[in-house]
């Protein structure tokens, strides 16, 4: 698990148009998508609503893949504005090249982002605490996220994310790229000891909602908004 990708890598995407094709993707869990309620609230503090703001690779480009891809345990990655699974993580790794993630990623807006990938992400989460005998209670809802130290705070968060490291979201986990690395040397347990545990609520207004701030601010140093699409 102790992967690089090369951190000096800065190009965000730049598509010519929000047409995507999904052809190719295999169905999700039926239905899923007809009911999905975890009674948070889900608040997106959006600049520009009709902005692209995240690509994400095709394995995750509905809300029920990702549901059902995050209970399976899959490794997803979040770097500078991009959103893609293990299969294309690997294919990066090993060609160097985002092309083909650009070339067949689907663009969301902060809403659809937060409606078909940290939605049902969050809700696979709640769910594999219930089968773990986790169950959440009215007045003591169970911790069920761990965030390393440096992705704990806002200022961790924009550090992190604005230099061009990777974020991994594994199971009940959200790291960085050098606490993902370090996990072959140490463990899983030293996250939880030097990480912050979290409720889904604490980890969604904590973490989540300071994730798309700086994402949109990454995104507008670069100039990624003064790109005008060619239909």
């Amino acid at each position: 698990m102790g992967a690089e990708v090369d951190k000096t890598e800065k190009a965000f995407f730049i598509f010519d148009g929000p047409e995507w094709n999904p052809g190719a993707v295999a169905s999700g869990i039926p239905n899923y998508t007809d009911d999905r309620s975890l009674d948070l609230s889900r608040p997106v503090a959006v600049k520009d609503p009709e902005s692209y703001t995240w690509l994400v690779c095709r394995h995750l480009a509905q809300a029920d893949l990702v549901y059902n891809y995050c209970l399976s345990s899959g490794l997803i990655t979040i770097v500078l504005g991009k959103c893609f699974c293990e299969t294309c993580y690997d294919n990066i790794l090993q060609t160097g090249d985002l092309a083909q993630l650009i070339g067949s990623g689907r663009p969301m807006t902060d809403r659809q982002f937060a409606d078909d990938i940290i939605t049902p992400i969050i809700a696979s989460n709640d769910a594999f605490a219930r089968h773990a005998d986790s169950c959440r209670r009215d007045a003591h809802a169970p911790n069920t996220w761990v965030s390393c130290a440096h992705l704990s705070t806002r200022d961790g968060l924009r550090r992190v994310y604005a230099g061009g490291g990777q974020i991994y979201i594994f199971e009940d986990y959200f790291i960085c790229q050098d606490c993902f690395n370090n996990i072959p040397a140490e463990s899983l347990v030293d996250l939880v000891y030097d990480g912050h545990l979290m409720t889904d609520a604490l980890f969604y207004e904590r973490v989540i909602e300071a994730l798309y701030e700086v994402n949109y601010e990454s995104l507008q140093a670069v100039g990624h908004f003064n790109f005008t699409p060619v239909y």
